[in-house]
């Protein structure tokens, strides 16, 4: 087959997956007007939002001059700095008090930035599909901008990922290009480390001024809004708590103030639940998110609150579900042995772990016989490319704050066998997999 006829052969198949997703979501849209319980089930619904955001990418490739998608990748980095200027400037929260749209010219007003500047920064958003150019110099807020609002946690996330991480980031060609640095898996040879001049991310927060009060503010407020968009704390179908029996014992370790377990303790009334964390999160925790979000938890005496290091020692013994979230992307190979390690050393004959983190999937087709998770349908990219992005975006994001990384399942696999136990299987859950493992019994 010559390349034309293969390249048309891409382009229509390309087409067909978007016709098909679409119609799966049209379907979805009319009967959540009509309220029927015919709805596509969520996964059915995942599946073809990302079917969408891969196709469409894969498409724009592979029609365009490659001189024009490539001076656009060039160029992608203006978008970040010009949401850093709207975020900062809160232009989402003004535009809110006009529905209509607001003419530039009160806008500058309101900011103290020249009206032709932030036209022209509003514009190139507009462009974008962040706000709305509804006439001559007036803006308005659409639908993803309105959730850019200061009280709405992702407009935190953006101001945290456009700054901090953005700064970081232009750092890492330097850092990698340094024979003195580019091997190192050392948490002090960042590029975040590079640019800021400071030891660590957390060690940037921990400096007392306002201004890093407010930039520590965004971080945390931010998470919750990552939490958002990776429905961190909700519990999506695929997760394996739904197969455990009553009276199950859960620890989560690293589990920061307990979302996670506020939500098994309102849907599953029978368990024991332990939250374990450095002394503040559980201080936190104990005395004000749980009396206000689960106070019938506590009045059950069915959750317990216990100061944990990770790195230094073990949870609490003979649970029978220990479960890392979010935990192992931010530390070294070295140091996530010793994690896993410490819960092993903790963990009863029949204690599983869960390890729900990113599970970076390969670029290239694995027969389906040998594939351990789902693949995309050709003509797509197996791993859904632009669809999945965010896992390869977080990837390098772990390398440029703090040398670690997100991982595939056979480096979890090795991971968990460096520090005594057996892989048991992955559970696909959306965009995040849980890995299980259980003792290696000799």
């Amino acid at each position: 087959m010559d390349s034309t006829t293969s390249r048309i052969d891409e382009l229509r198949g390309l087409m067909v997956l978007i016709g098909n997703a679409v119609d799966i979501l049209e379907h979805d849209i009319s009967q959540r007007k009509l309220a029927s319980k015919e709805q596509p089930s969520d996964a059915e619904l995942r599946s073809s939002v990302c079917t969408v955001e891969a196709a469409c990418a894969q498409l724009c490739s592979l029609v365009a001059r490659p001189g024009d998608v490539l001076a656009n990748k060039f160029l992608a980095f203006y978008e970040p700095a010009c949401l850093q200027v709207v975020l900062s400037n809160k232009i989402p929260d003004i535009l809110q008090e006009y529905p209509s749209g607001a003419h530039i010219s009160e806008l500058e007003k309101r900011t103290g930035i020249s009206e032709g500047k932030l036209c022209r920064i509003l514009r190139f958003l507009a462009a974008k599909h962040v706000f709305q150019e509804v006439g001559a110099n007036t803006f308005a807020n659409n639908h993803l901008s309105r959730e850019l609002v200061s009280s709405n946690p992702l407009s935190s996330l953006g101001l945290c990922i456009t700054n901090e991480m953005f700064k970081a980031g232009s750092s890492l060609g330097d850092v990698l290009n340094d024979p003195e640095r580019r091997a190192s898996t050392s948490p002090l040879d960042t590029a975040f480390s590079k640019y800021f001049g400071m030891k660590t991310l957390f060690d940037y927060y921990a400096v007392s001024s306002s201004e890093q009060n407010k930039l520590a503010f965004h971080f945390d407020k931010g998470m919750i809004g990552w939490g958002s968009v990776m429905e961190i704390d909700s519990l999506i179908p695929g997760i394996p708590w739904n197969t455990l029996p009553k009276g199950t014992s859960v620890c989560d370790v690293g589990g920061g103030v307990g979302n996670i377990c506020i939500n098994l303790a309102k849907h599953y009334p029978t368990w024991k639940l332990v939250l374990q964390d450095l002394p503040k999160p559980i201080d936190n925790a104990e005395k004000k998110i749980w009396p206000e979000r689960c106070p019938e938890a506590i009045a059950e005496n069915r959750i317990e609150f216990i100061p944990l290091d990770f790195l230094k020692g073990s949870p609490k013994e003979g649970c029978d579900i220990y479960y890392l979230k979010n935990i192992l992307h931010s530390w070294s190979d070295e140091d996530c042995i010793k994690i896993i390690g410490n819960v092993r050393r903790a963990m009863g004959p029949s204690s599983r772990l869960f390890v729900h983190e990113f599970v970076v999937r390969p670029g290239y087709r694995i027969p389906k016989e040998e594939a351990r998770f789902v693949q995309a349908p050709e003509p797509l990219l197996p791993n859904f490319g632009e669809g999945r992005i965010r896992q390869y975006s977080m990837d390098i994001n772990m390398m440029a704050l703090f040398n670690s990384a997100e991982r595939t399942l056979d480096d979890f696999i090795q991971l968990g066998q460096s520090a005594g136990l057996k892989f048991v299987k992955l559970w696909e859950t959306g965009e995040l997999g849980i890995v299980e493992f259980i003792q290696q019994h000799h």
